[in-house]
């Protein structure tokens, strides 16, 4: 008896697992239901259980949080989820592949433009949607700028936030050959997740992984982005996927979570011998913490 029961035991803990494979479409369905993916494909979460990001740490409380980022992929499609709650506001999820290039200030792009700039990375890829709107959009960097975005309207989405929803989520299901530009191989992705106000040249109040200079309360201020989470896709360099893999052990991060932001103010400048700038013509103060 007591075999038995162990038998089932160790049955059902694994069926709560599962690893990347040459087909995964008849168990990765999008639409906008994310409990599909597995705990080991919530690279959110470490492999103790243990959450990296909290459920409930936005500034505009939790009916506008991002919860959960959950990864996986086959031969042919990179499947992501976002896992969050938007009451009358937006969330985007970004994609960085290439190094090279990439959105430097996404208020200077012609869709979806947003008072955030990137700092130590440079999305080239954007999923944006809004509340009660089911149809994500999907859209590329031009390939080599950082302003000009087009969609791509074939990408497979699903979204089902929905004002008070707290189990919303946002899914997509995009082909290998539109996340590799130029025909190169992808080796590694880089992924954040953001809600926003739904207005023009605005901000938001959380973001996944947590950003090392924290969000804005108000949704005017300007939000540096400087942290990812980074997913190693292609270990072997053979230009294909990596098979049988479970893609929370693959995931590192420009800086752990969770940790507490430390946002910086400087006022009282003082400059030397008498010297002043000028904002109203663009110029600008540059400095380094050191």
């Amino acid at each position: 008896m007591q075999k038995i029961i162990l038998i089932i035991a160790l049955s059902s803990i694994s069926i709560c697992f599962a690893i990347t494979g040459a087909d995964l479409s008849n168990r990765i369905i999008i639409d906008g239901v994310s409990d599909d993916f597995t705990i080991d494909e919530e690279i959110l979460t470490d492999s103790l259980g243990n959450l990296l990001e909290s459920p409930a740490d936005s500034y505009w409380g939790e009916y506008n949080d991002v919860k959960q980022i959950k990864v996986t992929w086959d031969a042919s499609y990179l499947y992501l989820a976002v896992d969050a709650c938007s009451w009358d506001n937006n969330v985007m999820l970004f994609i960085d592949i290439d190094d090279d290039y990439g959105i430097e200030d996404m208020s200077e792009v012609n869709a979806w433009q947003r008072s955030f700039k990137f700092y130590n990375w440079n999305p080239d890829f954007l999923v944006g949607t809004w509340d009660t709107n089911d149809i994500p959009q999907f859209w590329k960097v031009q390939e080599g700028g950082t302003m000009q975005v087009e969609q791509i309207s074939t990408i497979e989405t699903s979204a089902t936030f929905n004002t008070g929803n707290l189990e919303g989520a946002m899914e997509t299901k995009i082909p290998w050959e539109i996340l590799k530009t130029n025909g190169r191989s992808l080796q590694h992705i880089k992924l954040l997740s953001v809600i926003t106000s739904g207005d023009d040249y605005s901000s938001g109040p959380d973001c996944a992984p947590d950003n090392l200079g924290g969000m804005a309360n108000k949704s005017g201020q300007m939000v540096v982005l400087d942290n990812y989470a980074e997913i190693l896709i292609d270990a072997d360099e053979d230009g294909n996927p990596d098979m049988n893999i479970e893609p929370q052990m693959r995931t590192t991060f420009y800086k752990k979570p969770p940790f507490e932001a430390i946002p910086l103010l400087i006022n009282n400048v003082i400059f030397e011998n008498g010297k002043t700038f000028a904002p109203s013509i663009e110029e600008e103060i540059n400095f380094e913490l050191v």
